[in-house]
């Protein structure tokens, strides 16, 4: 009896590490913007489907406007089933407003995701809160697709926000500490060929120092591709 009351605690204690902790480590954050101002993109993205729907079973990328602008993923990350959905300067919460609409109606294999803007706003937000917003992505998209492969890609060091640098690593800490506690998820890091001399390169990025060119894609290809192609294996 003794025994048998030590084993179903030790499985007890296996499955309590195996679940992920959904629980908030910051304070309670509210959009101080209308979380539906990117209605009509959606609406497009719908106007789009209506006239072919994607095939269920790909990849979505999803997130802010590093996807959004990314207008040859498709190409670039060929012969993979990409469904790109990124969308404006998009937040995570808009992210989770959209989550039905524009990720989960494709019943995807793989969801990728890439919002940094959440700590950029009019309104203050910390890296504790930037990671309960991705918990709380994480944990709407896991009550619909318990079994979907996820991939976070860490945000970017891009020179226009090269000055608060500290925090955004320290967001991409926490949420890939998160992300170690949930199954089936992964955290790719690109900051490694986005950096020269330790610093951002400016050679990547647009004008705005914010957005990538077509060479900050590429090198964006060389990291994603090997990860994503052994989704479809």
């Amino acid at each position: 009896m003794l025994k048998r009351s030590i084993f179903l605690l030790l499985v007890a204690g296996t499955v309590a590490c195996q679940k992920p902790g959904y629980q908030s480590i910051g304070q309670p954050w509210e959009p101080d913007y209308a979380i539906d101002r990117f209605e009509s993109t959606i609406k497009g993205f719908e106007s789009r489907d209506a006239e072919q729907n994607p095939t269920p079973g790909g990849i979505v990328l999803t997130g802010s406007s590093s996807f959004a602008l990314w207008k040859e993923a498709d190409k670039d990350l060929a012969p993979l089933p990409i469904i790109n959905r990124g969308f404006g300067g998009s937040t995570l919460p808009e992210v989770i407003h959209y989550t039905d609409r524009a990720v989960l109606k494709y019943d995807p294999k793989t969801i990728v995701v890439y919002c940094e803007n959440d700590m950029f706003g009019k309104k203050a937000k910390t890296p504790e809160q930037n990671r309960d917003a991705y918990v709380a992505l994480t944990q709407k998209i896991r009550e619909d697709l318990p079994d979907v492969k996820m991939y976070y890609v860490s945000m970017k060091p891009s020179p226009s926000r090269w000055a608060r640098r500290a925090e955004v690593q320290r967001a991409n800490q926490l949420i890939k500490n998160f992300i170690k506690t949930d199954r089936n998820h992964e955290y790719i890091d690109v900051w490694p060929v986005m950096l020269k001399d330790g610093r951002p390169d400016g050679s990547i990025f647009r004008s705005d120092s914010l957005h990538m060119n077509a060479e900050g894609y590429r090198r964006w290809t060389t990291v994603l591709k090997p990860i994503l192609e052994k989704e479809v294996r």
